[in-house]
């Protein structure tokens, strides 16, 4: 079993590129080379499928990330951010008003 492995990688991207590896997904799609390049740099740690969410304080800085599989990309993302929120703490859309650098930009 690598479920482990697989949400570990999930948080890892999350973090290490400080978006949610769903984000992380879609970067590596539009940029496959530069992507390979730093899943390689990493170790082959990040992996780019969605479920991992960067962690924030109520201040809004990173604190850490989590990463969930299990399910589909979508229902792990979900689930990363019903546990962060019953944590007390924040996700990025929830700091997007904060000001926080790094945040992605907000989609209507």
């Amino acid at each position: 079993m690598i479920r482990f492995e697989m949400a570990y990688g999930k948080a890892y991207a999350a973090l290490s590129l400080g978006r949610s590896s769903k984000l992380v997904r879609e970067r590596a799609q539009e940029r496959p080379i530069f992507m390979r390049y730093l899943i390689a740099a990493s170790g082959d740690q990040n992996f780019p499928e969605g479920g991992g969410m960067v962690i924030r304080d109520s201040g809004g800085e990173v604190i850490g990330a989590v990463g969930v599989t299990g399910d589909t990309e979508d229902r792990d993302e979900e689930l990363a951010v019903h546990g962060i929120h019953a944590a007390g703490l924040k996700t990025d859309a929830d700091c997007i008003g904060m000001g926080r650098v790094g945040l992605p930009p907000k989609t209507s």
